[in-house]
């Protein structure tokens, strides 16, 4: 278990976060032999860390604009910013969730730019801002999906309104069902569908606790 402080902002990061990224840039395993593969998983793993901490820095930060007092968990299933005690308006409930994507797809537009506009770097470093951009990009459309609990759900609800929760809930559930049926047609993703259904199964969960 690692934990600092950063800009006055709790950090935990728990060992799945590192076994599960580990995994990823080893494709679950299934990677090809060569001497260097050890380190190609370990820039995967400091790309993807950095840039899933960036994301969650964007919800802190933006959190800590409107008097929050944010922490952040890094951990298996990605990473989430909590403001204990704290009340956020729609509005600044929207901009919340809306900085970790949108610093997490400015990050991938640096790194694409970087890797461009630079041919005098090393291997090494252009695969590491190859991965850097591929993880931030991919990751921030992921979260975008207007499925809750994902940052795209969570802005959604903010900009329907608490009142509108049962109707949030239902495009959430089409949302994941839809996006699952497309992953499996193309063959995108590996553990996200599942994922997606479990989201969908919580949405169901919440409206028949809550009697919607």
């Amino acid at each position: 278990m690692i934990r600092f402080s950063f800009f006055g902002i709790p950090v935990e990061i728990q060992p799945w976060f590192w076994v599960i990224l580990a995994l990823i840039g080893s494709n679950f395993g299934r990677m090809d032999e060569g001497s260097n593969q050890a380190l190609l998983i370990a820039l995967f793993v400091i790309a993807g860390g950095f840039s899933i901490f960036v994301h969650e820095l964007g919800h802190a930060l933006t959190g800590k604009m409107f008097r929050a007092r944010p922490f952040i968990v890094l951990h298996g299933f990605g990473g989430y910013a909590a403001f204990p005690g704290s009340y956020f308006s729609q509005w600044q409930s929207f901009l919340v969730t809306a900085a970790g994507p949108a610093i997490q797809l400015m990050l991938g537009g640096l790194a694409l730019f970087a890797n461009y506009m630079m041919p005098e770097l090393s291997d090494m470093f252009r695969i590491f801002l190859t991965d850097l951009a591929l993880v931030s990009i991919f990751w921030a459309l992921l979260n975008l999906l207007p499925v809750i609990p994902l940052d795209g759900g969570q802005m959604m609800a903010a900009l329907l309104g608490p009142q509108r929760r049962k109707l949030s809930l239902q495009v959430s559930m089409i949302a994941a069902v839809v996006c699952v049926a497309l992953m499996w047609k193309f063959g995108i993703g590996t553990l996200m569908p599942f994922y997606l259904l479990y989201f969908a199964w919580l949405n169901y969960q919440e409206m028949k606790d809550t009697g919607y």
